[in-house]
């Protein structure tokens, strides 16, 4: 049997990476977990407001698989040696009516892909891996950002507030 690999070892051997490349990797996955799990309360804030029953589930799904993106970053940072971030709770306003909630997330995802596109080429070719993982959870965002687009077009903006 043979012996166990420590995590150092075993990121050379996955990344061929210097420790610096481990620091600003792990920095990078810190920053996109809080994100994640940010849009986690986001979305389920929002889901609890809004006035259509479909959107709520929509909200949902998506929170759903925000969460599955942070658990998969935060794997990623474990395994890199490094903590996972404390994730300070958000709260937000109380909006006029549905479109408004939807309009918000919207910006939110806009934003994130932002980040996430600024976040890809600090991976360089040593975390493909990380890469790849970071590249799939933009392939979900722009899922999301087409169903919220959908859902503000079939919202109206002057419809009464959430119940």
């Amino acid at each position: 049997m043979a012996p166990a690999m420590h995590w150092t070892d075993w990121f050379k051997a996955s990344f061929g990476s210097s420790e610096a490349g481990r620091a600003l990797i792990v920095d990078v996955l810190r920053r996109r977990y809080v994100r994640e799990k940010q849009q986690v309360m986001r979305y389920r804030q929002h889901a609890e407001r809004i006035h259509y029953p479909q959107f709520r589930d929509a909200l949902l799904g998506i929170a759903a698989e925000e969460e599955e993106h942070a658990k998969a970053i935060g794997a990623k940072i474990i395994a890199l040696g490094g903590t996972l971030p404390e994730v300070i709770p958000i709260h937000v306003p109380r909006e006029q009516n549905s479109w408004f909630y939807l309009r918000t997330d919207l910006e939110e995802e806009r934003h994130c892909a932002g980040e996430l596109h600024d976040d890809l080429p600090a991976l360089g070719g040593e975390f493909a891996e990380i890469a790849d993982l970071l590249a799939r959870i933009e392939r979900d965002g722009r899922r999301h950002r087409a169903k919220l687009r959908d859902m503000i077009a079939r919202s109206d903006p002057q419809s009464a507030g959430p119940p």
